[in-house]
C-alpha cells in the first residue's frame, strides 16, 4: 500500500514542534567544500579493475582494483575533512604509495593477531601496520584500529576530528603544510629515514584522483526517477526536528540544520528516495557516515543524503545504481547524535549544491510511504520523554549490597539500577564481579551490564535490539542527572567527557576482544557511573 505524504507533511511543516528525540549534524558538505583550497568536494566513481601509470622517474606502475578501492578510501575520507582538498589527499596518497604499495599490509611477526583482520600481505618493518605504516608504539593505535583503512586515512590526516587527537601529529596537525612541498609534507606525518621518496609517486597520485573521479565531471545526467519514496518505512518513524535555524544541542551554536531528522528504531530500513547513482558513501564529520545519491527527477539534478548510520549499516557502494525504495542503509547512532534516527537532506543541483528543505520537496514529487520493513515496525527507540532523578544521597560512592549480585556497588550505582529497572522492567542486569578495583569499574562497584530478553553470548536482535537502544539512549540523554561516565553498546563507546564526538568505535579496552559478541557488547550494554 502507498500513502500519499503531501497532506501529511504540510500539516507536519506548520504544526507544533515535536519533542526533540533526537538530532542530526548541521554540518554543510558544501560548507565543508568551500573550506578546501576553493575546491568541491571530491566525488568517487566506480574503481577500475585496474590503472597503468609511470612515477616520476619513468617507472611503469600496475595497480590492481584492491589497490584502488584503499586509494578510493584515502580519497572519500579526505574529501570529506575541512581542510584537506586535493592538495592533502595527494599527499596522504604519496605517503601510502610509498610506505605501503597502496596495501594494508600486516605485520605476524610483531603483531601475530594482525594477520586475523582483512589484509593484502605481510610487512616486516619494526611494529609497522597497513596502508600508511603506522606504528601502534608511536601511538597512532591499537592493532584492530590500524588494520582498518578508513582509520589509518582518518589519522593520516589527524585534525580535530583526527582519532589521534594531535599527536601523533596527522597533516592538519602539521603549521603551514600548505605551503610546503608535497613530499615535505608526507615526510612530516611520517618522520622517514628517507624523505625523498615521496616525490616519485606524486605523478601516480595525481593520476589515481583523475581517474577516480571522473565520474563526478562527467556530463551525463543521472538516472530520470518515476518516482519519490519516502526514505523510512510506513509507521517507523517520528519527525523530531525541521529544516532551518536552530541551537545546536551538542555544540551550542545558533547555525542551520541542513535536513529533517526522523526518530525511529536502530536498524530501520533506510530507503532511496528516488532512483539515482550512489556518488558517497563514508565517514563524514559529524555525520558519522554519510550516503549522497544524485537523481534527475521532473528533468532537474537534485541529490538527497541519509546520515547517522554505522559503517556496517551501509548496503550501497560509490557508483551503484538504485532503484526508489531500494534499502540503501541501516538506520544507526553514528557522529553527533542523542538517538537512532535519520537525518535526511536535500541539494537541488547536486551533492555540492546548497541545501533546503526536503519535505516540501517530498511533498511536491507525491513521496509514497512503503509498508515494507524489513526489520520489527512500529519500534521507537528515543529516550523517554521522563526526567531522570539525580543522586540526592551525602555520599554517591559508599558502597551499599548489591542487588544482583553478593558483592557490594556504589550508592550512585544502586540509584541508577534502581532507575533503569523501574522504567524498563523487562531487562536483566548484573553489577559487581570479582577483581581488581583499580582496573575493572565492575570490581569497584561503578558498573553494571545489562540484556534486553536476550541471552549473554547471544546477539542482541529484533525486539532486544529496540529495548537495548530505548535504555541506552535513555542513559546517555540523562547521564548528567545520573552521573553516568560511558555507555557500552553494540560495538561502540560514548562517554560524557567525549560527548561531542558521539559513538566512537570500541577497541575492547586492551581487555576484551572486539569483535566477538560479549567482547564487543552486542548482547549486553555496559554503563559505567562516576
Amino acid at each position: 500500500m502507498r500513502v500519499l505524504l503531501a497532506s501529511a507533511l504540510i500539516s507536519v511543516l506548520f504544526g507544533p514542534a515535536a519533542v526533540l528525540l533526537s538530532v542530526g549534524l548541521l554540518v554543510n558538505p558544501a560548507a565543508q567544500a568551500s573550506c578546501m583550497t576553493g575546491e568541491s568536494t571530491l566525488r568517487v566513481g566506480p574503481v577500475p579493475d585496474h590503472l597503468d601509470t609511470k612515477t616520476a622517474d619513468g617507472t611503469r606502475v600496475r595497480l590492481n582494483r584492491q589497490q584502488l578501492t584503499h586509494a578510493a578510501t584515502i580519497v572519500q575520507v579526505g574529501s570529506r575533512l575541512d581542510g584537506v582538498g586535493r592538495d592533502g589527499i595527494t599527499i596522504a596518497l604519496m605517503a601510502a604509495l610509498t610506505e605501503s604499495g597502496l596495501r594494508m599490509l600486516a605485520n605476524s611477526i610483531v603483531h601475530p593477531g594482525s594477520r586475523s583482520f582483512p589484509n593484502d600481505g605481510d610487512g616486516g618493518d619494526h611494529d609497522s601496520l597497513g596502508l600508511f605504516q603506522m606504528r601502534p608504539s608511536s601511538g597512532w593505535g591499537r592493532v584492530p584500529e590500524l588494520m582498518d583503512p578508513t582509520y589509518q586515512a582518518r589519522a593520516f590526516f589527524g585534525g580535530p576530528s583526527g582519532p589521534n587527537h594531535g599527536s601523533p601529529r596527522g597533516l592538519l596537525d602539521i603549521r603551514g603544510w600548505e605551503s610546503m612541498s608535497k613530499s615535505a609534507a608526507a615526510q612530516a606525518v611520517e618522520v622517514s629515514r628517507y624523505p625523498d621518496r615521496y616525490a616519485t609517486w606524486e605523478p601516480v597520485a595525481t593520476r589515481i584522483i583523475d581517474t577516480l573521479t571522473g565520474a563526478s565531471r562527467a556530463t551525463a545526467s543521472e538516472p530520470e526517477s518515476s518516482r519519490v519514496v519516502f526514505p523510512l518505512p510506513r509507521g517507523t518513524w517520528v519527525r523530531t526536528s525541521g529544516f532551518g535555524m536552530r541551537r545546536h544541542p551538542v555544540t551550542g551554536q545558533y547555525k542551520l540544520h541542513t535536513g529533517a531528522d526522523y526518530a525511529t528504531a536502530a536498524g530501520t530500513a533506510i530507503l532511496a528516495a528516488a532512483d539515482g547513482r550512489v556518488t558517497f558513501a563514508g565517514p563524514a564529520t559529524g555525520y558519522g557516515n554519510l550516503i549522497m545519491i544524485e537523481h534527475t527527477v521532473g528533468g532537474r539534478r537534485v541529490a538527497t543524503g541519509y546520515a547517522h548510520m554505522y559503517a556496517d549499516g551501509i548496503h550501497v557502494r560509490v557508483g551503484d545504481r538504485v532503484t526508489a525504495g531500494e534499502r540503501i542503509a541501516d538506520v544507526g547512532v553514528a557522529g553527533y547524535s542523542t538517538g537512532a534516527h535519520l537525518h535526511f537532506e536535500v541539494r537541488p543541483g547536486g551533492a555540492d549544491a546548497a541545501p533546503s528543505d526536503p519535505e516540501p520537496w517530498l511533498a511536491a514529487g507525491g513521496a509514497s510511504e512503503l509498508e515494507t520493513n524489513p526489520t520489527e515496525t512500529g519500534a521507537r527507540c528515543g529516550p523517554p520523554t521522563d526526567d531522570a532523578e539525580s543522586f540526592a544521597g551525602a555520599d554517591p560512592g559508599q558502597l551499599v549490597d548489591d542487588p544482583t549480585t553478593s558483592g557490594r556497588i556504589t550508592a550512585r550505582a544502586a540509584h541508577v539500577l534502581t532507575q533503569i529497572e523501574q522504567r524498563f522492567p523487562t531487562s536483566s542486569w548484573a553489577c559487581w564481579r570479582p577483581g581488581n578495583p583499580d582496573d575493572n569499574d565492575h570490581s569497584a562497584g561503578r558498573a553494571c551490564d545489562g540484556t534486553f530478553g536476550n541471552s549473554i553470548g547471544t546477539r542482541a536482535t529484533g525486539a532486544a535490539l529496540n529495548a537495548g537502544w530505548t535504555t541506552t539512549n535513555w542513559l546517555k540523554a540523562n547521564a548528567e542527572q545520573l552521573g553516568v561516565e560511558y555507555l557500552i553498546w553494540q560495538g561502540r563507546i560514548w562517554s560524557v567527557r567525549r560527548a561531542a564526538e558521539g559513538w566512537r568505535p570500541y577497541d575492547g579496552g586492551g581487555t576484551f576482544d572486539p569483535r566477538s559478541v560479549t567482547g564487543g557488547h552486542y548482547d549486553h550494554l555496559h554503563v559505567t557511573v562516576s
